[in-house]
């Protein structure tokens, strides 16, 4: 394939994901397509679909082409999608993101003759044999100069399954502190527009609904909190394959159990809450919405997966996975504690403005495309 010279760095991101909403991911994709183009170098993002904020879309600095998923590793369409996108944008670099689709862009771009190849782990990897775990991470660490991990675990166990040391590399994806902060005022009207009275106290989880998740403890800790003095709703907001049973089960609850559903709102959501739930069983890379929590100084209760049990210490209160009766315990102790959950909120949010800013991890990403031998 002849590619045509450009003129600036054109990095292409290709995702094999489809955006829902304006979350941290997106706002993160916002931060580095600005982090480059200070530095002169293009962006270009690829999609299944077009994605669902239109706000997205304006804000972030880059083109946006649309591949459909790959169904098997030699689909055409994607393969020919894939090879246009790299062609028509004159690709420099690529960074490839999600699922089958990730390994399909970095054979196309090394085939086109893209040098600058980079790839990220955004969940903890399997070591399951029967899916060829080790195979697969080694393959994509050998057609990239940077294999980026969401957190140290991820790191670990990237390098467990041979992928070089000095090629993994940690970058804390990181969240928007200017989206994502407490607000009184804001708090106030999301309440009202959720027709909560003004004592009202509010459980939120943020999540897809599937069952690594943890999502199916959502009803059992609304039932448990329904009996406690004051007056307790929890809220789910997301979307995907238990929705219809969480929507049943809300039904029996009377109320005491609210599926919102796929939501644009999430920063007035956290800000409207009372504590943030995150009951994930499953494997993490590093999850956002704790981190988006933390950041609006709602009070976390999270499993202890990823880093979080380590990042988060001191600022949520970490519970063992798939323990349905510590996540009501934790969440009961935050609810009659004011004082307990005003420090912890206090605490999470000075810990992302340290550690955990998407500029951080925007810089980490431009500098790595941009200069060769990035620390």
């Amino acid at each position: 394939m002849t590619r045509p010279r450009a003129s600036a760095p054109s990095i292409v991101h290709v995702m094999g994901w489809r955006s829902q909403q304006y979350g941290s991911f997106e706002r993160f994709l916002v931060a580095v397509s600005q982090a480059c183009a200070s530095r002169g170098a293009r962006t270009h993002l690829v999609f299944p679909q077009p994605p669902a904020s239109d706000a997205f879309v304006r804000d972030v600095e880059a083109t946006i082409d649309h591949v459909p998923l790959a169904r098997h590793p030699a689909d055409p369409r994607a393969l020919r999608g894939l090879a246009g996108v790299m062609r028509r944008t004159g690709a420099t670099h690529v960074h490839a993101h999600f699922g089958l689709d990730a390994y399909l862009a970095l054979a196309v771009a090394r085939a086109a003759g893209v040098e600058r190849r980079f790839t990220t782990k955004h969940a903890t990897p399997g070591t399951s044999r029967l899916t060829l775990a080790a195979a697969r991470h080694r393959w994509l660490a050998r057609q990239v100069e940077v294999f980026f991990a969401v957190s140290d675990r991820a790191r670990s166990d990237l390098i467990a399954l041979g992928v070089p040391p000095e090629k993994a590399v940690v970058s804390y994806l990181g969240v928007d502190v200017s989206a994502y902060r407490p607000d009184a005022e804001r708090r106030a009207a999301t309440r009202a527009v959720l027709g909560l009275d003004a004592g009202e106290r509010v459980v939120l989880a943020t999540s897809h609904l599937r069952p690594d998740k943890g999502v199916e403890l959502l009803p059992q800790l609304a039932r448990e909190l329904a009996h406690d003095p004051g007056g307790v709703t929890v809220l789910s907001a997301g979307d995907g394959p238990l929705r219809s049973e969480l929507e049943r089960s809300a039904d029996a609850l009377g109320g005491r159990l609210r599926v919102l559903g796929v939501r644009q709102d999430v920063p007035d959501l956290l800000a409207a809450a009372d504590v943030f739930v995150f009951p994930t069983t499953g494997a993490e890379g590093l999850p956002l919405g704790p981190i988006e929590a933390l950041a609006s100084g709602t009070p976390v209760v999270a499993t202890s997966v990823s880093d979080l049990a380590t990042l988060a210490a001191d600022a949520a209160l970490v519970v063992p996975p798939g323990d349905p009766q510590a996540l009501v315990d934790a969440c009961r102790r935050l609810l009659a504690d004011p004082a307990l959950a005003g420090e912890l909120g206090e605490r999470g949010r000075a810990l992302v403005a340290a550690r955990l800013d998407v500029t951080a991890a925007a810089a980490l990403h431009a500098a790595h495309y941009l200069d060769r031998g990035a620390g």
